[in-house]
């Protein structure tokens, strides 16, 4: 294990200002916003919008982009999809080989990071980081077969996770339909 700042093993930057680009004419994108980010790591919900071309490469995702959100509550998601664009206000960091990107997105959801996150944000009303902060991150990592072994577990995990959260969904809906159901019997009454 080896204590190490985010900045020592990946490149950190944010993401494009979109608002300068959109262009009813221009090319259509699918762009990452604040609410694509989810809590235990899930993307979704895109922004699709017309944008000009000349966007430079930086800003679009790369399998195994880890994305943090800035402002609280600081979400962050392993990238698996290429070509997205990556908005403002969330951090794309990069890592330097020898890093896995699940086991990092995961720690970054830690408590630790969450405290210190919080430390560096002061008492604002709506909570927020800068890049500045975040390349500051201190972080405990272990040898690269380490964090391939926890990133699988703790992706394991998440899927799980997500199913319980479907089957939930699913019961609150059957739930809604069976009631649904009687009260209709009711009214032919």
């Amino acid at each position: 294990m080896q204590k190490v700042k985010l900045d020592d093993i990946a490149e950190i930057f944010s993401g494009l200002s979109y608002r300068r680009y959109l262009d009813d004419n221009g090319e259509n994108f699918k762009v990452i916003v604040q609410r694509s980010i989810k809590k235990d790591g899930e993307l979704s919900d895109f922004e699709e919008l017309s944008l000009k071309g000349n966007i430079k490469e930086r800003y679009f995702s790369k399998e195994n982009d880890v994305l943090m959100k800035m402002t609280y509550p600081y979400d962050v998601v392993c990238v698996k999809e290429e070509n997205l664009i990556i908005s403002d206000r969330i951090a794309i960091i990069r890592l330097k080989k020898g890093n896995h990107p699940d086991f990092i997105a995961h720690l970054l959801t830690n408590s630790h990071i969450k405290k210190q996150l919080h430390e560096l944000s002061g008492s604002e009303k709506m909570p927020h980081t800068s890049l500045k902060e975040i390349k500051q991150l201190e972080l405990v990592i272990p040898d690269f077969e380490v964090q391939v072994k926890y990133g699988e577990l703790l992706n394991t995990l998440n899927d799980k996770i997500f199913e319980d959260l479907r089957q939930v969904e699913y019961d609150r809906r059957l739930k809604d339909a069976i009631l649904n159901d009687l009260w209709g019997k009711y009214d032919e009454i």
